[in-house]
This record gives C-alpha cells, sequence and structure tokens, in this order.
C-alpha cells in the first residue's frame, strides 16, 4: 500500500504510544508526532500544513481541546480528531464536537479503527482544499475577468476598483483575516453599482464635486444595487453583504476569534469604506502619510483599527515608478496615466492595474496603430 502524501500529527504525552504508532503507520501515514501541546503548535507553525492532527485530552500544561483550538486559529483547514482514556466526559466531548472537531475517540483505540478515522479525515482535508481551489480560482477567475469587463465599458468608474483592492488587501493582510478572498472580491466588485449611475453622475463623484440631493442620493444607492446582482451569483452572498455595508457607519467588532457571518460582512464594509476614502485623497492629490491623517482625524467615519492596519502595511511597500512599452507591460503593474488612443478614446484610466485581459487590449491597440510610445507604471512589492 503506498504511503498517503499528506502529513499528519500525532500528539500525546505518552512517548510509548508515539513509538507504537510510528511503528505501525510508518509505511501508510506520512507521520510525526509531538510530546507536548506547545511542540505541538510549533510543529503545526513550523512544519505545516497538516492535513490531520489527533491530540490526547489529557495532557499537562495545555490539554486537547486547547491545543486543538490553537491548531484550528493557526490552520482552519486542518482536520482536527480527539483522543480521551476517560470515557465519562460527556460534557467534554459535546463541547469539543461543538468545536468543530472531526471525530472524538475513546482510548485504547484499535489501530485499524484509528487509521480508518484519520483517512477518513484526509478525504475531508482533501473536500475542503479542493473547494477552496475552485473558489480561489475558478469563481476568482470569473470575477476578475468580469471585472476587466466593466473596466473596459467604462474605465474611468472601475480603474478605482483595482486599487481599492490593492488598499484593502493591506488592511486584510496587516490583520491576518481569513478568507481573504472574500475582502478581495469584494473590494474589487465594490462599485459594480455604478452600472446604474449615470456617466455624468460617475466623473461628478470622481473629481469630488458637489451634488444635488437627487445625485447624492442615487450615488448612495449604488451598494444595494451592486449586493443586489452579486446575490445573484452562488458563494457570494457574503461577498454581497460587504459590499452593501460600505457605507454603513462605523461599528465596533470584536477581532477575537472566527468572525461570524455578520461580523464578518460589517468588517468587509468597514475596510472598503477605508480603502474608497484613502484612495480619493490619494487621487486629490495627497500623499499617503497625509491622507492616513487626515483619516485617522476622523475616527468617527473610519474605523482606527483598520486606518492603522493600512498604515502599518503601507510602510512594508517599496514603489517604483518605470517607464515602459506596451511589450515590457506585465499583470500587476498600476498605470499612472491614463492611455488614450490617437483620437483622444480613453482606453485604460490612470490607476488601474494591469491584468492579462488589459494587456491583451493594449497589445491589440498597438498592432493597429491606435497607441505607441511608452506609459509610466508603478511597480509596488512588499518589502
Amino acid at each position: 500500500m503506498d504511503k498517503l502524501p499528506e502529513k499528519v500529527l500525532m500528539v500525546d504525552d505518552d512517548r510509548n504510544l508515539l513509538d507504537s504508532f510510528r511503528r505501525q503507520f510508518r509505511k501508510r501515514l506520512n507521520l510525526e508526532t509531538a510530546t507536548s501541546g506547545a511542540d505541538g503548535v510549533q510543529a503545526v507553525r513550523d512544519g505545516g500544513p497538516f492535513a490531520v492532527v489527533i491530540s490526547d485530552m489529557q495532557m499537562p500544561n495545555m490539554n486537547g481541546i486547547e491545543f486543538l483550538s490553537k491548531v484550528y486559529t493557526i490552520s482552519p483547514n486542518t482536520v482536527r480528531i480527539m483522543l480521551t482514556g476517560n470515557a465519562n466526559l460527556d460534557v467534554a466531548i459535546d463541547a469539543v464536537n461543538d468545536g468543530n472537531i472531526f471525530r472524538f475517540l475513546n482510548k485504547p483505540v484499535e489501530t485499524d479503527q484509528l487509521y480508518q478515522t484519520i483517512t477518513d479525515a484526509i478525504q475531508h482535508y482533501r473536500l475542503i482544499t479542493s473547494e477552496k481551489v475552485l473558489l480561489n480560482k475558478t469563481l476568482k477567475g470569473a470575477v476578475d475577468l468580469l471585472a476587466d469587463i466593466l473596466s473596459m465599458v467604462n474605465p474611468v468608474a472601475f480603474s478605482q476598483s483595482s486599487r481599492i483592492k490593492q488598499h484593502a488587501h493591506t488592511i486584510v493582510k496587516s490583520l491576518s483575516l481569513d478568507d481573504s478572498w472574500h475582502y478581495d472580491l469584494a473590494a474589487m466588485l465594490c462599485q459594480l453599482g455604478y452600472v446604474s449611475l449615470t456617466d455624468e453622475l460617475i466623473e461628478k463623484v470622481s473629481e469630488g464635486s458637489e451634488l444635488s440631493h437627487t445625485e447624492s442620493a442615487l450615488y448612495e444607492s449604488h451598494p444595494v444595487m451592486g449586493a443586489r446582482l452579486l446575490k445573484h451569483i452562488p458563494r457570494l452572498e457574503i461577498v454581497a453583504a460587504m459590499v452593501e455595508r460600505q457605507n454603513n457607519d462605523v461599528a465596533k467588532i470584536e477581532f477575537q476569534g472566527k468572525l461570524s457571518t455578520e461580523n464578518k460582512a460589517i468588517l468587509g464594509g468597514q475596510i472598503i469604506r477605508v480603502a474608497i476614502a484613502y484612495d480619493r485623497l490619494i487621487n486629490q492629490g495627497m500623499d499617503e502619510n497625509q491622507a492616513i491623517v487626515q483619516l485617522k482625524n476622523n475616527p468617527e467615519y473610519y474605523d482606527p483599527i483598520l486606518v492603522e492596519a493600512l498604515s502599518l502595511g503601507s510602510q512594508n511597500r517599496k514603489v517604483e515608478v518605470l517607464t515602459l512599452p506596451v511589450s515590457k507591460l506585465v499583470p500587476g503593474l498600476i498605470l499612472d496615466q491614463p492611455i488614450n488612443t490617437e483620437a483622444g478614446i480613453l482606453l485604460v484610466a490612470k490607476g488601474q492595474a494591469l491584468s492579462q485581459a488589459v494587456l491583451f487590449r493594449l497589445m491589440a491597440a498597438e498592432e493597429s496603430g491606435i497607441i505607441s510610445g511608452t506609459f509610466r507604471v508603478f511597480k509596488i512589492t512588499q518589502m
């Protein structure tokens, strides 16, 4: 029988038991062991990802529930199994099962039963990770394509989306939030509701011009329209909720532990709100430090924790300004100038992050002779 490739970690303070399992499973499992909760946590941090972690319940200093809770925080996709030598822990069993433990086994456990449980857990891990690959690659790719199409239809309106996504991602990374793809997609599509607005209104908003009462009402309705469109797409319900809440007032959110769906939606909306405001200040001529100070001076509108996360993340970035021909442009670069045709038609707006679809459009335009020369771009790298 071929050894299963996924890594499995077993944690127990009984060294003899661990030695026994290593001997029995050495040809069937990619098994590692640790003799304490602290060593197990270190193994998960340094040696992961582990598909499965099995832990004894009764261990000194850190019991199994405490240890597996830490595993969940570090590696949410890891499937967790609990072993116990006490058959009267009904209350603990209920608590652990409610805490997303895959299985709870009583010691002594038969080798075949344990092996079957581990292989079931590995299969569960494969399902979890394959679903995430589907979401991250297939669904996200489709949404990115939608954003590219929107940017081509109205470059001015949707060029801001890629910048907002960059700012939002900086905040999410600084806070080490789970399911970052939710926030990325919500930021990228936060202006989807612009399809319901006129070009004149979008231009006034972009320029920071004063809006009439009617225009303000129309503009304030775009998050609801965007969310309504997104709710029709399976798996994007939380993204739609984030988009809908981007204009909501600041709300206190506890960042400890796993966020509820409601709190995640509120947090996503607040992140978008900060990212949009920051982008507008930069677009109005402020440098990054001035924009951060402006946001910090208005804590009633912009969550101070999120502003600080944006500030810290921005300090760890290196920005280079390059002048390149179309042939040297690559996805991820950000335009520092608009690109117009020889006839003055806007192809790509300033601030647009270049995607492969946009690059194909520029290469086709250059080949047809409607654009030529070099273009200023930003290259942003994390330090």
